[in-house]
């Protein structure tokens, strides 16, 4: 099974009150689609085309970047804008009273295309359907709001609580990551290696990230806290404490959800935060009592049931942190806000449309799944959740969510080892190589790309220095680099014959054959003796005529032509 596909697999759409916004006002309200950008991306273009500065532009929640996305952006003043290219259109809707607020988001309509399936998915598929409907799930945050764990620099906000200012700025800047750019990549590594010599670092990274930063550590060694503010954008300290509050809340609830489930209705969701537990199915008493849970965000103003603080608690001391620090945190960026949120998510008009051909995928289905999920609940999650086995004894299924494989947890809720996870991944990279090697030797060039009907290979007529797979050795052999024969002869019309290399030489000087073992002058004891004498092999002698047939051979006269 496969989640994001391509582009067009994953649609999701903002649901607002345009009628409690629209009215006269100084602030003009936007719908923006995009295909492929940030909200931040969205919001810079917006900003630019409107002619106003950024903080100018407002909107009620961050949306994917995979997929195609549409969510409501308001202007304060500026010109209008009616904008379309290939990523991003911007219409303008009216004017409004106020800024949008992420109170105005009322939800967020999904319609996700999952690929690859077979007769055993779809089954699995339906069945999950009916117990999500009836029972729901536990409102994890998903791994989009993790992207500082995939990438490698872990929570900084809990190495800043431990007092290791110096290992979160590093991991910061130059953890490396298996996922990131080729240049990126390579940028950090120099930084990296040249970590402590200060003024090497503020000129290797003039006009680049982190030169602010270390212009900070030149003057002042130590203070790796002062260099985090002043070299770390807010928007990107704001991103890694909500990663870190959403990392608290997942084990938190984790923690509810084991405490008051049965054992045998348990069930195993992966993530890149670790499994996470959730129920087939509830007794209804059960059911309406986690439906009222409250588990608010932690943090300044939050209300916390004795529950929700018991579990809280937990997850502080397994964490080695002190919940009081965390809360009393007061650094610009790092100030963090409580806020409710339900324990259960229940989607809203689920359903599966029937199942079609998969055209990515031959001999394999595809199924559309629409549903509707209040604001900050995420719709990967619901499909892997439609995707689990229906009981703990069924075979975990085989997931892809875009290009990153997800091996679902065993039944006791343990994730595959990091050894197996990058074995899988070495096999992966290593079938899709072979893949791109097999479409280049079919004239395809690389993966995802066909030649027309006819055409030729990607290398045809090019120069040997245009060729992007590197330079050639003697022995390099490629797609048609196959040498000419060496008994092949141009004729004198232009064509070509096949000439053998031993025409017109005697038996002797072939040396494919090999000289006889008989003695000379001995006659062979297969040959047959016609009826004229003298011995002969059954082809026609040289001095007799063919006879006819059933006829036999008859001597020459001399007046015969």
């Amino acid at each position: 099974m496969r989640l994001k596909r391509i582009q067009d697999d994953f649609r999701v759409f903002e649901v607002l009150d345009e009628e409690s916004l629209l009215g006269p006002g100084p602030f003009t309200l936007y719908r923006v689609t995009k295909r492929g950008l940030t909200t931040h991306e969205a919001v810079d273009q917006l900003a630019k085309e409107a002619n106003v500065s950024r903080d100018q532009v407002a909107v009620a929640g961050l949306k994917d970047k995979d997929g195609i996305t549409g969510q409501f952006m308001t202007v304060e003043g500026g010109k209008p804008v009616q904008y379309k290219d290939r990523q991003l259109t911007l219409r303008g809707i009216g004017s409004a009273r106020r800024a949008i607020e992420s109170a105005d988001n009322r939800g967020n309509s999904f319609e996700i295309v999952v690929r690859d399936m077979e007769a055993a998915d779809m089954a699995r598929v339906r069945r999950n359907i009916a117990a999500v409907r009836s029972c729901g799930l536990p409102a994890y945050f998903d791994d989009q709001r993790f992207g500082c764990l995939r990438h490698g620099q872990g929570f900084i906000v809990r190495q800043l609580l431990r007092g290791d200012h110096e290992s979160a700025v590093r991991a910061l800047l130059c953890a490396p990551s298996k996922y990131g750019n080729e240049a990126i990549e390579k940028f950090k590594a120099g930084i990296s290696r040249r970590w402590g010599d200060w003024d090497e670092l503020a000129s290797y990274c003039r006009g680049r990230r982190g030169a602010s930063l270390f212009e900070h550590l030149r003057e002042e060694p130590k203070d790796f806290l002062g260099a985090l503010v002043r070299g770390v954008a807010t928007r990107e300290r704001t991103i890694h404490l909500f990663a870190y509050q959403s990392h608290l809340w997942n084990h938190a609830a984790a923690l509810w959800v084991r405490a008051v489930v049965p054992e045998e209705s348990i069930g195993w969701l992966p993530g890149d935060d670790g499994a996470l537990p959730v129920f087939r199915e509830l007794p209804p008493g059960l059911l309406r009592e986690l439906h009222e849970a409250r588990l608010p965000l932690f943090g300044e103003g939050a209300d916390l049931s004795p529950d929700a603080e018991r579990y809280y608690q937990a997850v502080f001391r397994s964490e080695g942190v002190d919940s009081d620090a965390f809360r009393a945190l007061d650094i610009s960026g790092f100030r963090p806000q409580g806020e409710d949120r339900p324990l259960l998510m229940m989607p809203e008009y689920l359903r599966a449309a029937p199942a079609e051909r998969d055209e990515l995928h031959a001999k394999r289905s595809k199924m559309r799944l629409r549903f509707t999920l209040p604001r900050g609940h995420y719709a990967t999650l619901v499909a892997k959740r439609l995707a689990m086995p229906t009981s703990a004894d069924d075979p975990p299924p085989r997931l892809y969510v875009s290009r990153h494989r997800l091996d679902f947890p065993d039944k006791d809720g343990r994730m595959p080892d990091e050894h197996e996870q990058v074995r899988r991944d070495d096999e992966r990279r290593w079938h899709a190589r072979r893949y791109e090697q097999k479409q280049e030797r079919k004239g395809g060039g690389s993966r995802g790309e066909r030649p027309a009907p006819g055409g030729e290979g990607p290398w045809k007529g090019k120069p040997r220095d245009d060729d992007r797979r590197g330079p050639r050795r003697e022995d390099d052999r490629r797609p048609g680099d196959r040498k000419p024969s060496p008994w092949v002869k141009k004729t004198e019309g232009g064509g070509t014959r096949q000439e053998s290399p031993w025409k017109g030489k005697l038996r002797d000087e072939d040396p494919r054959r090999k000289p006889s073992e008989r003695p000379a002058g001995r006659p062979s004891p297969w040959k047959k003796k016609p009826d004229g004498g003298g011995s002969g092999s059954g082809s026609r002698p040289p001095d007799k005529d063919k006879p006819a047939w059933g006829g036999k051979w008859k001597p020459r006269e001399e007046g015969d032509a």
